[in-house]
């Protein structure tokens, strides 16, 4: 393991080198990991299996709706809920995997019946069989000549289940849960371990935000296999720098945590805040921008285009879950239900103009996306 060094002078401890000097408040300051690997006695001490159990649930929904999509299937309510919740352990025998953890108890609570409303409009969708149209949620085609399966106003089912579970699950863990002061603020404990586990609570909490990221653990350099936000943040890296940003933030607050420098890893977690939300916006603005050029194409495009405002109007919507949040709910509110509006079939009919007022109120939350906006 490679690591960064800071100051002179060194002193083994465990996996990681800490300096023997202070910083200015008397508290010892630390080495960083090049990747996201911390022992204790030669052993590891992350782990974040609850999170990579919750992302696989997640891909195996995914890959239900999916089925819909192609008409292999028709989407079963009951089916979807059982999965959500993890009925048995196994999602009632439709998960390939077993596991004690559960998508719905760690969704943000304002949310858990926008997915069961969601999994029982999607069964009434599929069971009808329709071609979509403007009130009617059905079958849309889309350019590749692929079917995919949309609500009355136009929204993919698919891609809403996927993007809303990132807001309300893995992001409202990161930013609600883990990354609280109730499991890594100063007073949490960080120097008995927990149980027999090889790691602090302090730690653990630390390691299951960082989980919900979906990267490898040698991550930039490595970008293969990304899953969910870590494909939207390496989309995104080239025009904000967010996968260093990211990463660097992690690997320096769980170093800073094992040294006990509380004030870096305050630090850091205000820049996992800020980062997460602003490759949300950056992404968000991303899929609008494709919006408008696929519904400039005319109607062989609608299905695209559907597609692509499905995926932005759910990272705008993930916007609400930061506590810390730089946009307020009523602009939120503004671009989802005006500027967009929750009805796709009608902006066809319009100038568009709306979508641009969209990027506008999303660039003066996030200023530094101003130059880049027209890239994203």
């Amino acid at each position: 393991m490679n690591l960064k060094l800071l100051t002179p002078c060194l002193v083994l401890a465990g996996a990681l080198l800490f300096s023997c000097d202070n910083d200015d408040n008397g508290t010892p300051s630390l080495q960083i990991p090049d990747t996201y690997e911390f022992t204790r006695n030669g052993q590891s001490s992350v782990f974040y299996g609850g999170q990579t159990d919750r992302l696989n649930q997640t891909s195996e929904i995914k890959a239900y709706f999916q089925k819909g999509d192609k008409k292999e299937i028709t989407l079963d309510a009951e089916t979807l809920l059982a999965m959500y919740e993890n009925a048995g352990g196994d999602g009632d025998g439709n998960f390939s995997f077993t596991s004690d953890r559960q998508l719905k108890d760690k969704t943000f609570p304002p949310d858990v019946a926008f997915f069961e409303d969601l999994f029982a409009d999607a069964e009434d969708a599929s069971a009808a069989g329709l071609d979509a149209a403007n009130g009617t949620a059905g079958f849309i085609t889309r350019k590749n000549g692929a079917t995919m399966l949309v609500d009355a106003n136009g929204h993919e089912y698919t891609q809403t289940f996927e993007k809303g579970i990132m807001g309300s699950v893995f992001l409202h863990q990161i930013f609600n849960v883990y990354m609280t002061d109730a499991r890594v603020g100063d007073d949490v404990e960080n120097t008995e371990l927990d149980g027999s586990n090889n790691y602090t609570p302090m730690e653990h909490h630390w390691d299951e935000a960082f989980g919900y990221w979906g990267v490898p653990v040698d991550f930039p350099n490595n970008t293969a296999n990304l899953r969910f936000f870590a494909n939207y943040s390496n989309g995104r890296d080239p025009l904000i720098g967010s996968n260093k940003m990211l990463m660097d933030a992690f690997l320096t607050g769980r170093a800073a945590i094992v040294a006990k420098n509380y004030p870096v890893k305050n630090e850091q977690r205000e820049i996992i805040y800020k980062g997460f939300e602003l490759v949300t916006a950056a992404t968000a603005i991303h899929y609008l921008n494709t919006a408008k050029e696929l519904l400039g194409e005319g109607p062989a495009s609608l299905g695209e285009a559907f597609h692509a405002l499905s995926e932005g109007y759910m990272f705008i919507r993930a916007l609400r879950i930061s506590p810390k949040k730089r946009i307020s709910d009523a602009n939120i509110n503004a671009i989802l239900n005006t500027h967009i509006g929750e009805n796709f079939w009608e902006l066809p009919e319009s100038d568009l103009s709306g979508l641009d007022e969209a990027i506008d109120l999303l660039v003066d939350a996030f200023p530094e996306l101003a130059d880049v906006k027209d890239a994203l």
